[in-house]
């Protein structure tokens, strides 16, 4: 009686294990995934130089003037901006950068007497300061953190910046432009809006 018994018990125990050594287990996999788009942010750092006094005789800056943007951008090329100036006159905001003699300048207007647009036209071609009242323009020394070109056609500067994160530095010199500074410029706040975009606006 214990033989019979032992041997089920052994036969049960190879069954089993037979049943276990060839049983299939299911499997099903799923794919989990996420897409990152593309972008850019530009940001101004607010810490720069953005306000300056001139001397009553020159024109001239006590001091020059600095602006900073911040671009962090995850481009897998090199992503093209556009860096310009606008200033106000009677007709409204007006490209602000210009060249002359190969240097290219930015032209401040006065926000408590907006200046007419042909005063800011005078500026740009040097014209006598007399035909340019509350207009003036300092040069741009330099563009710095990513390659760049002025494009005198759009008087604006094309820049390529890399993926990652970059510090766009601008310089403005303290000189003032021949002939753009005179009496006849009021006293007041004179201004220009600094833009860094994706869009060439």
């Amino acid at each position: 009686m214990n033989i019979i018994k032992k041997g089920i018990f052994l036969l049960g125990v190879l069954v089993m294990s037979m049943l276990h050594s060839h049983a299939v287990t299911p499997t099903q996999t799923d794919v989990l995934s996420f897409t990152i788009s593309s972008f850019t942010r530009i940001a101004p750092v607010t810490s720069p130089v953005l306000t300056a006094c001139i001397t009553d005789r020159t024109g001239n800056l006590h001091a020059p003037m600095h602006a900073r943007f911040k671009v962090i951008t995850n481009s897998s090329t090199k992503k093209t901006l556009y860096l310009n100036a606008k200033t106000v006159t009677e007709g409204g905001y007006e490209d602000a950068m210009f060249t002359q003699g190969g240097q290219v300048y930015i032209a401040f207007a006065n926000l408590a007497k907006v200046p007419a647009s042909s005063a800011l036209n005078n500026c740009k071609r040097s014209a006598i300061p007399a035909d340019s009242p509350g207009v003036v323009a300092y040069p741009i020394i330099s563009v710095s953190g990513a390659e760049n070109k002025f494009l005198p056609d759009i008087n604006r500067y094309e820049l390529s910046v890399p993926n990652g994160t970059t510090m766009i530095d601008v310089n403005v010199g303290a000189n003032v432009l021949r002939n753009s500074f005179a009496s006849n410029d009021r006293r007041g706040f004179y201004q220009a809006v600094l833009s860094l975009t994706e869009t060439d606006i």
